[in-house]
Parts: structure tokens; C-alpha cells; sequence
């Protein structure tokens, strides 16, 4: 930040009066945040410091880091602890990062969130449309991939002349789709929902998963966020992707949902659990993907995300309905029948 401190330029005493200003950082365009003025004054700063200069990602985060940081708790710091360059998407990461922690509760970490936020959006014009990665669990993998040295292949499932991209996720599962963005199961015209063999997420209707996708994607967003959060605090040590050995003791860790899946379909200990893991997420398909990942079972942590919050999403949706009885009462997942068999 130059080297010094930041020093405030006499400006009106009328606090508000700055919203009406142009500068680099277009604090008019912007709504006034209900937080403290503590927090404001970051905002103030940031005018004061930045004055005429187009404003980058390096000069935000310097200026959130001597100015923000100060004024939260020492426990949520690393939270401001960027890899690589810093970019407007990985402050925007930042952003939801902040959110997130709150839980909603947290005044200073939603103040925090309320900042960064304008700071990413509101140093153009018209304020810069910054969205979530497509697939947030891809971007987080492969940060964490890279900081472990571990490949980060894209794998294709099924013959050559109809493979399907593994990451190439329907918008409502973790299924690779097929068109339009949707997976065979979840397409308007479905005709292989809960068939026999099929996956777990099978046993949901598309208008279902039209119904769960805001929870779905807001249980993705707090699992991955909260998963690589947990990665940096314990200085990269955290056993975050899934494992060669070990898979029952880490999906009771990391995936609880899908062990309690797998318990449910009957599959317990650590005998052909991957295969057992597989048929859970893939139905009958799930040789093909076990083919495609071959001994890089890492690559399965993108789509383990995705079905663990799906799962909770799933199983929180009691509430649908209202009083009406029978509504919203879950079509059990374990429904689907286990068809590995254990070693002979």
C-alpha cells in the first residue's frame, strides 16, 4: 500500500455526500450498506487512497488487508489468505467466502462480505457483473490438486463415440448430462428415473429437482467453501480428496451423508466400498466411470461434493407441501438396489 499508512483527505462532513461522487470506485451506483462505520469507513478509504487511479485487484485486497482485517477476530484472518495473483474472481470467492462463515449471523463477517462486495462490483461502470464459478467444486479441486502435485485429468465415461465429460454436470445431480445442460434421469421427458441400477438421485421427478436446486447449490456452495477453508487452516494436511485406502473412515469425514447412503443400501466396512460408492452415484454405469478414473480415485471429489450436498438438500426438504398429508414425504434413496458383491 505504497509503504505507508492510509491517510484520509478532508472530505465533507456529511457522511453520505460521497455516494454522490464519481471516481474510480463508483460508490454512487452502489446502495448504501446497513453496517457499522467502522466497516463504512473502508469504503471512505478506499475513495481517499485509490482518488483518481483505476482501481485493480492488487490495490483491493492490499487496502481490505490493512484496513478490513483489523477489525475481525483473529480466527477468521486466514480467510484473507489469497493464493496466486489476486483477481476479481477470487476476491468475489473472497465475498462468498466472508458470507458463508457469517452463517447469518455474524455482523462483522456480513460487513466484511457487504465491502468486498462493493469493491468488486462498483470499481466500473456499469458495476462489473461478477458471478460463481459455473462449478465451484471444480475450482476448488483444482487449487487444492495443484498445492498437493496431484493430476487433474478430465475423464470421459462411456464408449468413445458417446463418452461423456465426468465434469460436465447436469445443473440439478452430479450426473454427467447429456443435453441441455440435464442428465438422462432429470430431463422433461425422463424414461429412466428409479429404474432398477440406477443412481441414487434417480428417485427424484425433474419438477423435484427444479423444486431442490436453490438448496442443493446453497449446500455446495457452504460444503466446498467451508472444505478448502478448512485445507489452508490446517496448512494443506487436511485429506480432502478421496482416498486409495481408507474410503469408509473419510466419506464418514468428509461425505457423512453418502456413508449413511451406503449403510442404508447395506454396504459397511471397506470390502469393494469404491464399487459400492460408485453404484450409489452412478447406478450400473459406475464400472464405466471406475474404468475412467482408473487409480486416480481423487478425481471422484468434485462429484462426491456435489452428491453430498444433494443428499442434504434431499433430505432437508421435509418441510415441502405444507400440511397437505403425504406432501413432501421423501421417496427413499435406499430404494435402489445394491447390486456388488463382495469378494469371493
Amino acid at each position: 500500500m505504497r509503504g505507508s499508512a492510509i491517510v484520509r483527505k478532508s472530505i465533507t462532513p456529511n457522511y453520505w455526500a460521497i455516494w454522490t461522487l464519481e471516481m474510480p470506485l463508483y460508490l454512487d451506483d452502489a446502495v448504501p450498506p446497513s453496517i457499522p462505520r467502522a466497516f463504512l469507513d473502508v469504503l471512505l478509504d478506499g475513495y481517499t487512497f485509490f482518488g483518481e487511479e483505476a482501481v485493480n485487484p492488487a490495490m483491493v485486497i492490499g487496502l481490505l488487508r490493512e484496513r478490513l482485517l483489523p477489525l475481525l477476530p483473529d480466527v477468521h484472518k486466514s480467510l484473507f489468505d489469497l493464493r496466486g495473483q489476486t483477481s476479481w474472481d477470487s476476491l468475489w470467492l473472497l465475498y462468498a467466502n466472508l458470507a458463508t462463515a457469517s452463517g447469518g449471523n455474524d455482523k462483522q463477517l456480513m460487513a466484511s462480505a457487504a465491502v468486498v462486495s462493493i469493491f468488486v462490483r462498483h470499481t466500473t461502470r456499469p458495476p462489473r457483473e461478477v458471478e460463481f464459478p459455473a462449478h465451484l467444486e471444480l475450482a476448488s479441486f483444482a487449487r487444492m490438486a495443484d498445492v498437493l502435485g496431484l493430476p487433474k485429468a478430465h475423464p470421459h465415461v462411456g464408449a468413445q463415440e458417446v463418452a461423456a465429460p465426468l465434469y460436465a454436470f447436469c445443473r440439478y445431480c452430479w450426473l454427467p448430462q447429456r443435453s441441455r445442460s440435464v442428465c438422462e434421469n432429470h430431463s422433461t421427458n425422463s424414461m429412466s428415473r428409479d429404474k432398477e441400477g440406477g443412481p441414487v438421485c434417480a428417485v427424484a421427478t425433474h419438477k423435484q429437482v427444479q423444486r431442490l436446486r436453490p438448496a442443493f447449490e446453497k449446500e455446495l456452495r457452504r460444503l466446498v467453501s467451508a472444505e478448502e477453508w478448512q485445507f489452508h487452516e490446517s496448512e494443506f494436511s487436511l485429506a480432502v480428496m478421496v482416498p486409495p485406502s481408507g474410503l469408509g473412515s473419510w466419506l464418514k469425514e468428509r461425505r457423512p451423508a453418502l456413508s449413511q447412503q451406503l449403510e442404508a443400501n447395506g454396504r459397511k466396512g471397506e470390502v469393494r466400498l469404491l464399487p459400492a460408492l460408485l453404484q450409489v452415484l452412478y447406478g450400473d454405469k459406475g464400472v464405466d466411470v471406475a474404468q475412467a478414473v482408473g487409480g486416480s480415485v481423487h478425481l471422484l471429489t468434485p462429484a462426491t461434493a456435489r452428491a453430498e450436498a444433494w443428499l442434504c438438500a434431499w433430505e432437508g426438504r421435509a418441510s415441502w407441501g405444507g400440511q397437505r398429508r403425504g406432501a413432501g414425504k421423501a421417496a427413499a434413496p435406499s430404494r435402489i438396489k445394491d447390486t456388488t458383491q463382495p469378494n469371493q
